[in-house]
């Protein structure tokens, strides 16, 4: 007989619901629509902007900040589209480094040429190769050998276009815009010619564009064929020296395209005074 004093226990057994998963899920999906908007912003930005913002919008997702912003450095003066980044204490400075490069690869392709070409011997002397605030430099004077032109004529002599079929190969393969601009001595026309030195120094770097193009130069990278007449002179102190009659090719400092094409030194920042050809839309740097 049962004790009428055991103490009796009811279980309940109580349904449960569906096992929790976590908010895992969540975080992963807010990433994707995240993804996804700033997707979708990149494609509306491209689609709205012209190729120069273009170029500013992928120099900032390759550095983290625009250009001339200010760098997070300390003393850093910013990254540029030279892709260079001054900082206190030392100076890292690629474009600076490709620019010698191009340098010491035209003056091999100088060299080369007079090897391959006995009637170039002495041609050295007359080229002058430098890197300058506004790029890469390279002059070809009218020495005592006569090299470049007859006088007043804009025909270019077959020493001169070997040395261009030379070093434009080189040329094409830098990434950087290239200038082409003509200079003369000062020696005058006679008033009845119809013909200035300014006509001549553009025709004379016009004719040295078109060997360029037609022998390494790529397609659009050519930015401007300049007369500079005889305002900007080789040799100040003698107007008619024959070095003055020159030609100087430009391979223009990536981020200082801007300054270098208004005729604005890339330190100083001031005005220059040099006049452009004619039919020329942009005003050249006193070189």
């Amino acid at each position: 007989m049962a004790d009428k004093g055991a103490r009796v226990v009811y279980i309940t057994k109580k349904s449960k619901g569906e096992a929790h998963h976590g908010g895992a899920w969540k975080v992963a999906y807010a990433d994707f629509v995240t993804a996804m908007m700033a997707l979708f912003i990149v494609l509306w930005l491209l689609s709205q902007t012209d190729q120069q913002t273009r170029q500013k919008l992928s120099e900032y997702f390759r550095t983290g900040m625009f250009s001339g912003a200010p760098a997070l450095v300390m003393g850093g003066s910013g990254v540029n589209d030279g892709a260079f980044l001054d900082t206190k204490g030392g100076v890292v400075q690629f474009e600076q480094q490709s620019l010698l490069n191009g340098a010491e690869a035209v003056r091999e392709a100088v060299m080369q040429a007079i090897k391959n070409n006995s009637e170039l011997a002495g041609l050295m002397k007359d080229v002058d190769i430098k890197v300058t605030e506004e790029g890469l430099l390279i002059q070809i004077l009218d020495g005592s050998q006569d090299l470049l032109f007859d006088l007043s004529s804009a025909e270019l002599k077959p020493r001169l276009k070997s040395l261009l079929e030379a070093i434009a190969p080189v040329l094409g393969k830098l990434k950087n815009q290239i200038q082409v601009h003509g200079h003369t001595d000062a020696r005058p026309f006679p008033a009845a010619a119809g013909r200035t030195n300014w006509e001549l120094s553009f025709d004379r770097a016009n004719n040295a564009r078109r060997t360029l193009e037609s022998h390494g130069i790529r397609e659009g990278q050519l930015s401007g064929v300049f007369a500079h007449g005889s305002v900007s002179l080789y040799v100040r102190d003698s107007p008619l020296d024959p070095r003055n009659r020159r030609l100087a090719i430009l391979a223009v400092r990536r981020g200082a395209e801007e300054f270098v094409a208004k005729g604005v030194p890339v330190k100083t920042i001031q005005k220059t005074a040099v006049t452009t050809a004619p039919h020329s839309n942009k005003v050249p740097p006193a070189l």
